[in-house]
């Protein structure tokens, strides 16, 4: 019985030992790691891609000079004050790509569910605010970072495709930079 019991154990060992690894911690990624990681993202079309842009890039402005006005929080400040700027000038390249494309410009307004996010982040103060804030940068960055990168592997607009390659870095960055926030 014991040299039955000592078989299995010298059995096992090698299986035990080589499934170790797979309960081990891994090494915290960042959100752009993790999204990349991420099944892909089907490849919307391009008045979908038109309009997806227009509102995230508006609600990304709007809510951070929400931010600017809200927060006591000197990091968040610096952030929202970046989406401010680096928005702004997105919102420029994206108009300028739309109008090489020789398509229509999508209308410059929220849609509703980011019209509800920023009635929503109007309404908080404090660390609330500061919460709800970098939720719905990070939420907004992981969703428009796969969808540019969706548009740019399978878009049918060459133009749009270039441009949502040339803001996936910019993109990626903010998705990193809301992630330290937290």
């Amino acid at each position: 019985m014991r040299r039955t019991a000592l078989w299995l154990v010298a059995a096992t060992l090698p299986l035990a030992l080589a499934t170790a690894p797979a309960f081990a911690q891994t090494p915290a990624q960042s959100p752009a790691a993790k999204q990349a990681a991420a099944p892909a993202m089907a490849t919307p079309s391009t008045s979908t891609f038109l309009a997806s842009t227009a509102v995230a890039n508006l609600f990304e402005i709007e809510s951070s000079k929400v931010a600017l006005t809200k927060t006591k929080n000197d990091k968040v400040k610096a952030f929202a004050n970046q989406m401010v700027t680096d928005h702004t000038g997105a919102g420029a390249k994206f108009k300028q790509a739309v109008a090489d494309a020789k398509l229509t410009p999508p209308a410059e307004k929220l849609d509703a569910k980011h019209q509800a996010l920023l009635d929503d982040l109007k309404k908080k103060d404090g660390t609330s605010f500061d919460t709800a804030y970098i939720k719905a940068q990070t939420d907004g960055h992981t969703e428009t970072v796969a969808m540019f990168e969706a548009y740019a592997r399978g878009g049918d607009n060459a133009r749009m495709k270039q441009f949502a390659n040339d803001m996936l870095p910019t993109l990626k960055t903010h998705l990193d930079e809301v992630s330290k926030l937290k």
